[in-house]
């Protein structure tokens, strides 16, 4: 009897679980928001999600690709399965940002094909009136993926 009485209360609080990306960010910050524009194209495979993120040019760019996994790996260089995005807070600046403008350096790990893949990348952010957009997201030229 005591089972019947904790299903209904299992099965809520499942039914309630958050499904959104853990960021190590402060929301709507340019941290935020890179993480939320890899997390949009890698995690939930949602290219226009991902342009709602950009700006128009970039988004346009984008967009030419056709898909999400054209955009991840031809545009981003990567391919994952499923991968934690994270602000890399190691070494020195976190983001270099300068008025409207701002780097964010984020370290993307996850699986591809059963194998282990790290990559670095710089994301160059714009502010579009008083909310952060991805401009362009650099390659790191000394990554093993680069070509």
């Amino acid at each position: 009897m005591k089972l019947y009485f904790w299903l209904p209360l299992f099965l809520l609080l499942a039914a309630c679980s958050d499904d959104s990306p853990k960021v190590n960010a402060q929301w709507g910050t340019p941290e935020y928001i890179a993480t939320e524009f890899f997390h949009a194209l890698y995690n939930e495979k949602d290219l226009n999600k991902a342009k709602q993120l950009c700006t128009k040019d970039y988004a346009d760019l984008m967009e030419s690709y056709g898909t999400v996994r054209q955009v991840g790996r031809t545009l981003m260089n990567m391919s994952f399965d499923q991968v934690d995005i994270r602000v890399n807070r190691s070494g020195g600046n976190l983001r270099e940002q300068y008025d409207n403008r701002a780097d964010i350096t984020l370290l993307l790990t996850g699986q591809h094909d059963g194998k282990q893949v790290d990559e670095l990348r710089v994301v160059e952010m714009v502010k579009d009136g008083s909310r952060w957009v991805v401009q362009a997201v650099k390659v790191d030229k000394f990554a093993s993926s680069a070509r």
